[in-house]
């Protein structure tokens, strides 16, 4: 068996447990070290997977489960930080910047703003004259992928920004 279907396995023996799987078990079970057992966690991890390490074993974590969806959003680089603030305030988080430029097509940059101040700080960086915003290349239109802990959260996230008139409808490329 391979390392990454291995590790899909390993996930699946954890996520269907209904208790702590022990490091040494998930070894037995995949006839490998509890070393490799070790390392594949993490790599797991590294990949967005919350598997949490208990006395008792492993488990994945269920409690975090965020809800994410992409947006269009169009507005001048003055309006970037009352951008940022509409879907911090509401409980989201901005994760990425996404634009389709005529000539280098798809340009995505993670941006990771979660609070007031991620968002304060990347500003700054903007108007430090040290570097431009992405969407600046495209007039203003630019995607992001928000993510908060329900729907009803990117619901009015969404709301808000229509209001603002920062909102668009998506382009079906974005979804390919």
């Amino acid at each position: 068996m391979d390392g990454q279907t291995r590790r899909q396995r390993l996930i699946e023996l954890v996520s269907e447990s209904d208790k702590p799987v022990s490091g040494t078990a998930l070894a037995a079970k995949l006839n490998v070290s509890r070393q490799v057992v070790v390392t594949d966690i993490a790599l797991i991890r590294a990949n967005g997977i919350d598997i949490i390490s208990t006395n008792r074993g492993y488990i994945v974590n269920t409690d975090n489960k965020k809800f994410s969806r992409v947006i269009k959003c169009r507005h001048t680089d003055d309006e970037i930080l009352d951008e940022l603030f509409t879907i911090v305030d509401n409980g989201g988080s901005a994760d990425n910047i996404i634009i389709n430029h005529r000539y280098y097509n798809r340009l995505e940059a993670p941006l990771n703003v979660h609070s007031r101040l991620d968002a304060k700080e990347f500003m700054e960086a903007i108007k430090s004259g040290k570097s431009k915003s992405l969407s600046s290349a495209t007039s203003g239109y630019h995607y992001h992928t928000i993510s908060a802990d329900s729907e009803e959260a990117l619901d009015i996230i969404e709301q808000e920004l229509k209001e603002k008139g920062y909102w668009l409808p998506l382009d079906d490329w974005i979804l390919k």
